[in-house]
């Protein structure tokens, strides 16, 4: 009987087939962990909307929370299929900007800080 041999060849391929499975795994667990979020997002739209229409919200803010989940779920489903390319960082929702600039006149401190090296104002 003949005993198999370890080649430095097959030992390459056998690496190569563990590389591609381990990717696999890896691409087929990201694209599950994209579909998660993307039905998440598209569950938030159609709550959105539905308190929308039944005037639990004003209009203007209800659409526009609807249609910037409707856009998150719509790039996370994109991702889904391409589970291999880059994915942006998600834009912020509707209002944190305006609620971070409330917080920070709340506290008392000013929007833009003096760059370093130069006095601060003058108060008058």
């Amino acid at each position: 009987m003949r005993t198999m041999r370890f080649r430095v060849r097959s030992l390459m391929a056998a690496m190569g087939v563990v590389a591609l499975l381990i990717w696999g795994a890896m691409m087929g667990l990201r694209s599950y962990v994209y579909y998660r979020r993307a039905s998440t997002y598209s569950l938030e739209e159609r709550v959105w909307r539905e308190s929308t229409a039944r005037g639990d919200w004003p209009r203007e803010v209800g659409s526009e929370r609807a249609d910037y989940f409707a856009q998150l779920a719509e790039k996370y489903r994109r991702a889904m299929w391409r589970p291999w390319m880059p994915v942006a960082p998600d834009p912020h929702a509707p209002g944190y900007d305006q609620w971070i600039e409330q917080e920070r006149r709340a506290k008392g401190v000013a929007a833009d800080p003096p760059p370093p090296g130069l006095p601060p104002p003058q108060s008058q």
